[in-house]
């Protein structure tokens, strides 16, 4: 198994900008996932630790050897892509061998791996289909497993799950989840889907324009956001933010006022729907009720700011009528309005 860091490294094409100074430390056995939107550099980033892109300045290392140089043979790396990338006239038990093959390794050895990669993922009675007789839940079973029979010091997951439905890409998630916790190996998980990135990584690293944003647990993350970026972005549905501004003690916003501990200036308030219940701290039109089964997704308009709660769906509201509400002032978010940063801490 081996760690992995990013060390000021950059990319550039030309004169344009794709990652910029990226320093990050990917512990050993750990599964950390890169998220965040789309042109944000996430895939440029695993591209580049498995040698598909070349590094402008810094370095990369696995398990403390330098690889800027090595190609992605020699760097001990399997990656799995968005696209399966199977062959379709080889048999699932065929694809699964087929770079053991290359390498030389011998076929009583390649059995063996492969019928172990197989049993771990639940697909011992595929081995002779073809890929076009899978589904594509099966597809990606058999590119997660043609990874596993390398048995490689590092993972590499391209948002492996984009292709699937939502309900295949729920246990699909969850099938990765256990598979990395049973081998323990070094994985780097890229997705946009925050949801994917809270409930696989044991760590996450959201990225914007090149440059990480933030580090942490998933609820360290979601909890504690360093920026107005971040706390939109990771949240479902997302992080309300009101204008405010703090004067002799007291923050305003468009909804409501309460005493503040932070110093005079303009800033940005955010809420989690959550943290918004029925209450008498100020009022609200209620514009549309989402019932989603265990909960009510409800959209509000205050002085015309639009608000986002979640109520148990049990609650009476109903669109067109108004309604009273509390806000929950020790789980406020407030960000500086000029840097965008947290003021929370």
């Amino acid at each position: 198994m081996a760690d992995l860091s990013f060390e000021h490294v950059a990319k550039r094409y030309g004169d344009v900008s794709i990652i910029e100074d990226l320093n990050l430390h990917i512990r050993d056995h750990e599964l950390m996932v890169l998220v965040g939107p789309s042109g944000c550099g996430k895939s440029t980033a695993l591209r580049m630790i498995a040698g598909l892109e070349d590094i402008s300045d810094g370095k990369i290392t696995i398990g403390g050897r330098v690889v800027n140089d090595l190609p992605p043979k020699a760097r001990d790396i399997a990656m799995v892509f968005q696209s399966y990338a199977l062959y379709p006239h080889m048999s699932v038990r065929e694809n699964l061998g087929f770079g053991l093959k290359m390498r030389g390794t011998a076929k009583a050895e390649i059995d063996k791996r492969v019928d172990n990669a197989a049993d771990i993922l639940g697909i011992k009675h595929l081995l002779e289909r073809k890929p076009r007789e899978l589904s594509g839940g099966q597809r990606q079973r058999v590119a997660v497993g043609r990874a596993i029979v390398r048995d490689p010091a590092v993972f590499l997951f391209d948002e492996p799950l984009s292709n699937l439905d939502a309900k295949l890409r729920v246990q699909t998630r969850a099938e990765i989840t256990k598979l990395q916790q049973t081998l323990g190996t070094t994985s780097v998980y890229v997705t946009h889907d925050q949801i994917e990135a809270m409930t696989m990584g044991h760590r996450i690293t959201v990225l914007r324009d090149g440059r990480i944003q933030q580090v942490g647990t998933p609820q360290e993350v979601y909890e504690q956001p360093a920026n107005v970026f971040v706390a939109q972005f990771i949240g479902t549905p997302p992080m309300n933010l009101l204008p405010g501004l703090i004067t002799d003690r007291q923050l305003s916003t468009p909804a409501f006022t309460i005493p503040a501990r932070w110093r005079d200036g303009h800033v940005v308030i955010g809420v989690r729907p959550e943290h918004i219940s029925r209450g008498e701290m100020f009022h609200a039109f209620v514009d549309v009720v989402e019932p989603i089964g265990h909960e009510s997704i409800v959209h509000l308009n205050v002085n015309e700011q639009r608000l986002v709660a979640i109520f148990d769906p049990h609650e009476t509201q109903r669109a067109g009528e108004t309604i009273g509400l509390a806000i929950d002032a020790q789980k406020l978010h407030v960000f500086d309005k000029a840097t965008e940063k947290t003021l929370s801490s």
